[in-house]
């Protein structure tokens, strides 16, 4: 299948490498040069921009930032689109924004599908994310072989922004088990607990979470971990900043108070203002180790 990549950051290149693999041919863009270069010693083709990654592709993925973005590389595009051409957006933006996307690239005769992805660069690179997908479900299916390329699990989740709706549902869910792993942690540190059997006991009791699993926010109790690892960004604080931001705008015009979700961002604001923005969002930890004296 011809595809075109928009967006080779932590996310776009791995998944770019992972469709050259299974022998799809990928034209890619990007704003910085070096992972269109890295892309291109793969085996992709730099397309230079992105009105001209949208004439080379059957799909064109989309993986970049933030809504305003998306628009930008939407609207680039739009000239060069027509029946024919699925887009999928693999971003996470506002699921209002999303919709919007949809109308103006239908209007051209193509296709939309929204797609955030879970699974943070791990997943990327392994090839194993999970895909919530809005929109029409005979697209999804035309879009599969590309989709399949990159993700462990593809769900079709609904309609227009559906998408997006799932994943920030999914991502307040994980911002609040890292706020309270970090408080569990602070709690037993301060007590004298074992960490290793904090730990063991977790993973088999109803504590048991993703966070917990791989965000330990201890050094060498979870040997992969961000902690473990210098902080080492799976997923930076402030994209989970920014996600959350997301659900809270979303939320509001929707009628849902989010009150969990609000107090994790402001945990995650003390993160970014101590200069932890670009670490993995685990590292909101640190802010609350340090305020329970066991930094």
């Amino acid at each position: 299948m011809k595809i075109g990549f928009i967006g080779l950051g932590a996310m776009g290149l791995p998944m770019t490498r992972n469709l050259l693999a299974a022998g799809h041919d990928v034209t890619v863009a990007s704003r910085s040069r070096p992972p269109v270069d890295a892309a291109v010693a793969l085996g992709a083709i730099d397309a230079g921009t992105a009105a001209e990654v949208a004439t080379a592709g059957e799909v064109i993925i989309l993986c970049v930032p933030n809504s305003p973005e998306v628009v930008e590389v939407v609207d680039a595009m739009l000239p060069a689109l027509g029946a024919g051409t699925i887009v999928v957006d693999c971003s996470t933006i506002d699921p209002d924004v999303e919709r919007a996307q949809h109308e103006k690239v239908s209007a051209t005769g193509a296709r939309y599908l929204d797609g955030p992805l879970s699974g943070g660069t791990v997943g990327a690179e392994k090839g194993t994310l999970t895909v919530m997908v809005g929109g029409d479900a005979a697209t999804l299916e035309d879009a599969g072989p590309a989709l399949d390329a990159v993700a462990g699990l593809v769900v079709h989740v609904g309609g227009p922004g559906m998408g997006q709706v799932v994943k920030l549902c999914n991502n307040l869910i994980y911002a609040a088990q890292m706020v309270a792993t970090a408080e569990a942690t602070a709690l037993a540190l301060r007590s004298g607990v074992d960490m290793a059997k904090l730990l063991e006991v977790l993973l088999h009791s109803t504590g048991d979470c993703t966070a917990v699993r791989t965000r330990l926010p201890v050094a060498g109790v979870v040997a992969d971990s961000p902690a473990s690892n210098g902080w080492k960004p799976g997923f930076m604080t402030d994209l989970m900043a920014k996600d959350l931001d997301l659900a809270l705008a979303y939320g509001a015009r929707a009628g849902v108070p989010l009150v969990t979700t609000a107090t994790s961002r402001q945990v995650l604001t003390a993160a970014s203002t101590a200069g932890y923005g670009r670490e993995d969002f685990s590292a909101l930890a640190k802010i609350v180790l340090r305020n329970a004296g066991v930094e």
